[in-house]
């Protein structure tokens, strides 16, 4: 394999390189620098290419909350960018990473695959044209496609430092207090980086194998967790000091999004290993090598 891999410089983007490589997987780095909307430098950068990984995202939610056309820019006019060079490349095959945002505010939980998609925010707006245009293009030109979406990705050193997990250890780490938006009752299935790649792999795999032209998978751990019960296991684990905080939180966020990955089980064979708890110590104990706490 000879992946273009875009957003190689983010957390998972960063991760995944790591990863391929250990694999012997040739990655082709493709990130901010290089411009996702540079159509020119984008087939150019394809040239060889036996399959596409498309990360590259306008993705904070305040950011995207902050600069909704640069959203809209970026996160579907990159997509579009990178399907028709796929489609002038004679690339086989896109991964398309999607997020839970397309669903917005489920009124049945867990999501699956069969869930509406109602997006809410910008951002997921952007990810469900980005969706419905890889699901045309497949239809259309015969270019084989896959949408994954996550569910709260945590751990490693290249994790935003300013996301929840990280966060809360880091401030735990100094007896601070731990501020929740929101009461507390928030919950999410957050899904560690180590079992993301595993499921990216096995997609990797199915899709060169498959005859399928477009296929959609959720890649979680599964198992839901209240953000009070979080930040409660951060504490436990850190033998902190650190008071918890509720504030009223922005609007620009969902506040409650778990997910069942039984059809990526099934299919592609995917299966998360690593829980909460464990997670947790995990990401403690590199942020203490590293020195980051």
């Amino acid at each position: 394999m000879k992946i273009l891999l875009t957003g190689s410089s983010g957390f998972i983007g960063s991760s995944l390189k790591n990863f391929l490589e250990k694999k012997r997987v040739q990655a082709i780095s493709y990130d901010q620098k290089d411009n996702i909307l540079n159509f020119k430098n984008l087939k150019s950068k394809m040239k060889g290419a036996t399959g596409i990984v498309h990360l590259a995202a306008m993705s904070q939610p305040k950011s995207t909350f902050d600069n909704p056309l640069g959203c809209v820019n970026i996160n579907i006019g990159g997509t579009a960018n990178i399907l028709e060079a796929a489609r002038q490349a004679g690339c086989p095959w896109v991964i398309f990473i999607s997020s839970r945002e397309v669903f917005g505010q489920a009124k049945i939980l867990p999501i699956t695959e069969k869930t509406p998609r109602k997006p809410v925010s910008i951002y997921g707006i952007t990810k469900f044209a980005g969706e419905e245009l890889c699901r045309a293009y497949s239809e259309s030109y015969g270019l084989k496609t896959r949408i994954l979406r996550f569910t709260s990705v945590y751990g490693g050193q290249d994790d935003k430092l300013q996301r929840i997990i990280p966060k809360f250890i880091i401030l735990a780490a100094k007896n601070d207090t731990l501020t929740i938006y929101g009461t507390g009752h928030e919950i999410f299935d957050f899904t560690h980086i180590d079992d993301i790649l595993d499921g990216i792999w096995k997609c990797m795999q199915e899709v060169e194998k498959s005859q399928k032209l477009h296929d959609d998978f959720i890649l979680s751990f599964g198992k839901p967790v209240y953000l009070k019960d979080l930040a409660k296991i951060i504490v436990k684990e850190l033998k902190s000091k650190s008071k918890i905080k509720y504030i009223t939180g922005p609007s620009y966020s969902t506040n409650k999004c778990y997910a069942d990955p039984k059809k990526a089980k099934e299919v592609l064979s995917f299966n998360p290993k690593t829980n909460i708890k464990e997670g947790i110590k995990s990401v403690i104990g590199e942020f203490k090598e590293k020195k980051i706490i």
